[in-house]
């Protein structure tokens, strides 16, 4: 009887534990992935170097006059283009400073009626080498003021139409002062579009026309070049290019 009752007992336990055992059979769900992680939107840095092309237009002002008297002015314009290199450092999360020369050739010609001969302009080309300081007004569009030494290379003539007789200076280059204010956008991290205006002073200087006679006529030129280009540049070198950095806008 004993082992009877034992054996009941004994089948009512393992009846009692099936249920739990079988729960613990059962597949437990894996726990939810965690959020993706949103990684920032890179900010590039604008320090290293480049080099581009630029065109655009240009207008030039000259005054002539000799012996003190007004000799007549004329202004006049033309295409430009040509070709910039540089290096930018950036600063202060969102200051630059740079270096650039640049230089374009120009094809600008104009003259003025002097009594009875005419005086003749030619800007053949002119270059600028400037320092720049900037400002990021977001990460990837700069405002900037510029300014140094410009160059210019003119040819000035005077032909008297009564004697048919003409002078020239012949070809000669002119040193001034260059300010400027522009725009640029990197579109990418090796590549920005920049536009920007520049106004060139040279001053005025006694210059010297030569006849093939031998006569010479010294006639006082005062000059000044304002450009506005379009341009784009191709980034390299420098550290930090293509790297994230933090920014503060």
């Amino acid at each position: 009887m004993k082992k009877i009752l034992f054996a009941g007992v004994a089948g009512l336990a393992l009846l009692a534990g099936a249920p739990a055992h079988a729960a613990d059979l059962r597949v437990r769900r894996p726990p939810p992935p965690p959020p993706p992680v949103v990684a920032p939107v890179p900010v590039f840095s604008w320090t290293g170097c480049y080099i581009g092309a630029n065109v655009g237009g240009a207008w030039a002002d000259k005054e002539f006059s000799v012996n003190g008297f007004d000799a007549g002015s004329h202004s006049f314009g033309g295409i430009a283009g040509g070709g910039q290199i540089g290096c930018d450092y950036q600063f202060a999360t969102n200051w630059l400073i740079g270096i650039q020369g640049m230089f374009d050739g120009a094809d600008l010609n104009g003259d003025n009626v002097f009594f009875d001969g005419i005086f003749h302009s030619k800007v053949r080309w002119f270059g600028t080498v400037t320092g720049r300081i900037g400002f990021l007004i977001t990460p990837s569009v700069l405002i900037y003021g510029k300014g140094g030494v410009a160059f210019v290379g003119d040819n000035h003539s005077f032909f008297e139409c009564c004697h048919g007789d003409f002078a020239s200076t012949g070809d000669f280059t002119r040193t001034g002062w260059d300010a400027g204010v522009g725009v640029e956008w990197m579109v990418f991290p090796s590549w920005s579009v920049w536009l920007e205006w520049d106004h060139m002073g040279f001053g005025d200087r006694n210059e010297t026309f030569v006849f093939p006679d031998g006569d010479i006529l010294v006639a006082n030129v005062k000059q000044s070049i304002d450009k506005v280009l379009i341009g784009v540049n191709w980034r390299f070198g420098g550290f930090g290019k293509g790297a994230p950095i933090a920014a503060r806008y």
